[in-house]
């Protein structure tokens, strides 16, 4: 019987998979490229079989690679899970939530005091780090999206709504009464969701106005504090500004509620939802997320 390759090479084989391109590759295993095509070229030699054929684009699977890749990549995810069991099996282990950064801040720090009290026994760590279970010592993910992700475990948490706010006593302007008063105001956007008011438009059943004054800012914390301050209209997510709603700093400028462009879900490991710290955490928020 023949001995194994090595892990690294099959790690490295498991990764270029994913990208079909060695340079992305090369990035994420902190590898050159030349070094990681040195990789495959070993594992190739090894097995006396080609694994990828290169095109235009990049790389492409041969028959025999995507078969190899498959179960690589299953028994990989498999050993890492393994890995992980043995070495953060205690119950008092910190139990490390990624969550997009909006999310983090206007959802779930808010409820922090309460996720304290259900979890005494368990040190919770937030993240706002991309999600890379292979790479990262996640252990579950707050992610936004259509709900394919492979290889991972998946839980809907909520669809995603969109309205139009504004502070309801922006200097120098009077309460809107139609979509056509947008023309005068400035529509406040976030760099990362450049679509929502093309959605939201949509909804409204109008095209956005080509004249109206925009501002472009980094993040949806930025618009959602601008349009606090009178800055101008924002589209946003009613779930990431309640307080700002109940208080009356913010309100619904019109009555227009689109659909998102995606939805809220909880991502972990396949088959890591049953560990304690993971399966306590996942019953309190898909909990708090019903009851809203």
């Amino acid at each position: 019987m023949h001995a194994l390759p090595s892990i690294n090479h099959l790690r490295s084989f498991q990764v270029i998979g994913h990208h079909l391109n060695l340079v992305r590759a090369a990035e994420e295993l902190h590898l050159t490229s030349s070094a990681l095509s040195y990789q495959l070229g070993v594992l190739e030699q090894r097995l006396g079989v080609k694994l990828f054929v290169r095109t235009g684009r990049g790389l492409a699977f041969t028959n025999a690679g995507r078969v190899l890749h498959d179960e690589v990549d299953e028994c990989l995810q498999r050993l890492w899970a393994a890995v992980q069991r043995a070495s953060t099996s205690d119950i008092k282990a910190p139990l490390v939530v990624s969550s997009l950064p909006t999310f983090a801040m206007r959802w779930l720090l808010p409820r922090f005091a309460d996720v304290q009290e259900h979890f005494r026994e368990i040190e919770i760590r937030v993240s706002i780090a991309e999600v890379n279970f292979e790479r990262d010592a996640i252990d579950c993910a707050i992610a936004y999206g259509n709900g394919h992700w492979l290889g991972v475990g998946c839980d809907f948490l909520r669809e995603e709504t969109l309205i139009l706010v504004c502070a309801p006593t922006a200097p120098g302007t009077s309460p809107m009464a139609s979509v056509g008063d947008l023309h005068e105001r400035t529509l406040l956007s976030a760099k990362q969701r450049p679509d929502d008011w093309a959605i939201w438009f949509k909804a409204a059943g109008h095209t956005p106005p080509t004249h109206a004054r925009h501002l472009m800012l980094a993040s949806r914390n930025m618009v959602i504090q601008a349009a606090t301050e009178g800055l101008g209209v924002a589209v946003v997510d009613p779930a990431m500004i309640r307080p700002e709603l109940e208080s009356g700093r913010l309100i619904q400028a019109l009555p227009c509620v689109a659909n998102g462009g995606g939805s809220y879900y909880l991502l972990y490991p396949q088959g890591d939802e049953n560990w304690l710290r993971i399966s306590a955490f996942r019953t309190w928020l898909l909990g708090e997320i019903g009851g809203q």
